[in-house]
């Protein structure tokens, strides 16, 4: 009895060279000796072009610049009784279709590249908005925190001449009155307009920026490690490694900078 399988990874794949291999690998254990020929990969590449080969060191011996990168790579094996069709794009994500006559096989075939392509090849998650409220929460925090270092105190009335006045006055009544003022100035809570203006700022810089455009540029999902963009990859990862670092370096030395002060201020 035939049956089919079908199945799209919901997370982004990134597959190199060991992936490749890997699961040509797996396929080749299930078809007949006289047909692995038959396995083939289709390439299409930024240049529109579009080759089909049986040969997978001639995939991974792309270039894959920015020029030629490559798009999407197919991967398909069909005869009288089993038909395997793999796809990876950039775009669509990477999907799965497994359908023959032979329901064992299908279903071990299905399973067997499912799983692997799950764990070790679409592993990568996207952004969602969860992610992006975080980030504001974080964004938030430090924004405000250095709103408090570096704001200059509410300026409150001219209390001088108040002072001067209270202190040559010899009515009791005047100096009970000049107390009580200055309490109450003590007591008075500051406009809170600015740090409402902090927290509308941070909200913008994360929402209405172009966060998923960023987060694709130095998180980068459905790639192809191939070529020339090993390089470019480890070199963007390393990229955001340091600034990462930087930035938890620069926070606590700003924590202890504004601690310092604070503790001078008393």
């Amino acid at each position: 009895m035939s049956a089919k399988v079908s199945k799209k990874f919901n997370k982004k794949f990134e597959i190199n060279e060991e992936g490749l291999r890997r699961i040509h690998s797996d396929i080749r254990k299930r078809v007949p000796p006289e047909k692995q020929k038959d396995i083939i990969f289709e390439i299409f590449r930024e240049d529109s072009l579009v080759y089909r080969t049986s040969e997978l060191d001639r995939v991974l011996s792309e270039n894959n610049d920015s020029t030629q990168k490559i798009i999407s790579i197919k991967i398909e094996y069909i005869d009288e009784s089993l038909d395997i069709e793999l796809t990876f794009h950039v775009e669509d994500g990477s999907k799965l279709s497994v359908k023959g006559e032979d329901r064992d096989t299908v279903f071990l075939i299905s399973s067997e590249l499912g799983e692997y392509i799950q764990k070790e090849v679409s592993f990568l998650s996207g952004a969602s908005w969860m992610n992006k409220a975080i980030i504001a929460c974080v964004v938030l925090g430090f924004l405000l925190f250095l709103f408090s270092i570096f704001k200059k105190p509410h300026a409150g009335p001219d209390i001088s001449e108040a002072i001067s006045a209270a202190l040559k006055s010899t009515d009791t009544n005047e100096k009970l009155n000049y107390i009580i003022n200055n309490i109450n100035n003590k007591q008075a809570p500051e406009p809170r307009t600015d740090i409402f203006a902090v927290s509308l700022m941070s909200v913008f810089l994360v929402f209405l920026t172009p966060y998923t455009s960023a987060v694709q540029y130095f998180f980068p999902g459905n790639i192809f490690l191939i070529g020339k963009q090993i390089n470019v990859i480890n070199n963007r990862r390393g990229f955001v490694r340091n600034i990462f670092w930087c930035g938890i370096v620069a926070l606590a030395i700003a924590m202890a900078t504004g601690y310092y002060f604070f503790w001078l201020s008393k």
